[in-house]
């Protein structure tokens, strides 16, 4: 994750339970995904659901202690969520810790899962005694519209007392299902790197790859999010600290089939605004029906890394799968000044509307010394 190590942002989000950090500065237009103090909001729609398709699902994770993955549901397009599921996974109970949940719809069959089947991984066992700790990304599957959940595989566990964490998923064009995730295990060689497996079943996973590293020990890939764009590419977005660019900047690969995104040590394009701005930390991105890439970080600042004047408040957008700059729109949840925080517009998720004009933002801040998520739905503006 970032710089500063990610049982440290952990340590920040488990705080948010119930102390104080900041509140922000005035009302915004915003509303209140979930009740209680949660991080890591993920969003999709329905595409392989018959006739659920359209139906909007968004998931997070509690920050008191009880391993919860909250499954909500929205059939109004966005407008309103409720809660129809969750996971609780016994390995994050008794404060083992867990984390960095995703939620993903199988877009094609995998193994005995058809097209449709939900899937939902995250990280646990963070907070283990180091004597004890391997920290696993684990899956978990619904076959009833996120309303229960079976355990279904350990997808990677840590060799040793050294975490990973995030999981992504996708399916790669040979019909696998890939998951990316960071892995913090090598400490001979890498304070952290990206990494992927690969499962023909969800079960066994297998191929275990490097995806991005750096000869530089203290240089941390992380945070990897995969979308495809509308010509089938695989488009793979992440962070990268402890560079000599703005901290954690922004950067992003492209693979053909999935799986190969090619050298490792390749650290890709960074994701810079025709002004010389930066996005820092926890990206995620929403592709448009018209092929458009919007982006959303925790922070924006300019090309001398101090803070933006949108920042918190800014998404960004290419039209042209990546390459060249990146444009400017309002983020619809504004998150007041965020500033390498573990709550603040920390890993926020988006999801462009069905005809490419607007997009639902769903983005965390701190609200009465807890963590919550907020959701809205702004313009798209054209180019």
């Amino acid at each position: 994750m970032r710089s500063f190590g990610m049982a440290a942002g952990l340590v920040v989000l488990a705080l948010l339970g119930g102390t104080t950090s900041s509140v922000a500065e005035k009302p915004l237009e915003r509303a209140l995904l979930y009740p209680d103090g949660v991080s890591y909001p993920r969003v999709i729609r329905l595409e392989h659901n018959g006739a659920a398709n359209g139906r909007v699902l968004a998931s997070v994770g509690t920050t008191d202690g009880s391993a919860t993955g909250v499954i909500l549901e929205s059939t109004d397009g966005g407008a309103t969520f409720q809660k129809v599921g969750a996971v609780v996974d016994p390995e994050g109970a008794d404060r083992r810790g867990m984390c960095c949940g995703t939620l993903f719809e199988l877009p094609s069959q995998v193994g005995d899962m058809p097209a449709g089947t939900l899937l939902w991984a995250g990280t646990f066992g963070y907070l283990v005694p180091e004597a004890d700790r391997h920290t696993t990304q684990r899956l978990w599957v619904s076959r009833d519209l996120g309303r229960t959940w079976t355990f279904r595989s350990d997808i990677a566990t840590s060799p040793n007392q050294y975490n990973a964490w995030e999981p992504d998923l996708s399916v790669a064009a040979d019909g696998q299902l890939v998951a990316h995730y960071s892995d913090e295990s090598d400490k001979q060689y890498h304070d952290q790197k990206l990494v992927r497996v690969r499962s023909a079943d969800g079960i066994t996973w297998t191929d275990y790859r490097e995806t991005v590293k750096n000869g530089d020990f203290f240089v941390r890939p992380g945070m990897a999010g995969v979308r495809r764009l509308a010509d089938g590419t695989y488009f793979l977005v992440y962070e990268v600290c402890n560079t000599e660019e703005p901290m954690c900047a922004i950067h992003f690969r492209t693979s053909a089939d999935g799986w190969d995104y090619g050298d490792p040590v390749d650290l890709g394009t960074a994701v810079r605004t025709a002004d010389g701005k930066w996005v820092r930390h926890t990206p995620t991105i929403t592709v448009t029906p018209t092929g458009a890439i919007v982006l959303v970080a925790e922070m924006l600042v300019n090309s001398d890394g101090s803070k933006a004047a949108g920042n918190g408040r800014t998404l960004l957008v290419n039209e042209n799968d990546g390459v060249g700059p990146w444009r400017e729109i309002p983020a619809p949840v504004e998150v007041p000044s965020p500033d390498n925080h573990g709550c603040m517009n920390f890993s926020p998720s988006l999801l462009a509307s069905p005809d490419g004009t607007s997009v639902l933002e769903v983005a965390t801040d701190v609200v009465d010394g807890v963590c919550h998520a907020f959701y809205a739905t702004g313009p798209i503006p054209p180019a």
